[in-house]
């Protein structure tokens, strides 16, 4: 894809089986990125520094992987690319299970 960065020159992605990575910088709405297995993902709204963006859609009720962790669920669904905060992931650190 043309103008499209690799989505960890911009993010950091640990492991497979994260659904979202971390801003490394700020990152512009709009900002096309290649993902490690060749999808596209633009992002949908400004991603601040240290936020969260969707690497995939997640459905609401689902678990939030990032660095190869359950941080939370998905309080509503959200499309890959959405920044992912608390207007829609609800923690579980400290919560028991």
């Amino acid at each position: 894809m043309e103008n499209a960065i690799k989505i960890k020159e911009k993010f950091v992605v640990i492991d497979s089986k994260d659904n979202v990575a971390t801003a490394r910088t700020e990152v512009d709405s709009g900002t096309l990125f290649i993902a490690d297995d060749g999808s596209n993902i633009k992002a949908k709204s400004h991603i601040p520094f240290g936020h969260k963006m969707a690497l995939r859609d997640i459905r609401k009720g689902e678990p939030v992987i990032k660095y190869g962790q359950r941080i939370g669920i998905a309080t509503q669904d959200i499309a890959v690319g959405e920044l992912v905060h608390t207007h829609n992931l609800s923690g579980e650190r400290g919560m028991a299970r």
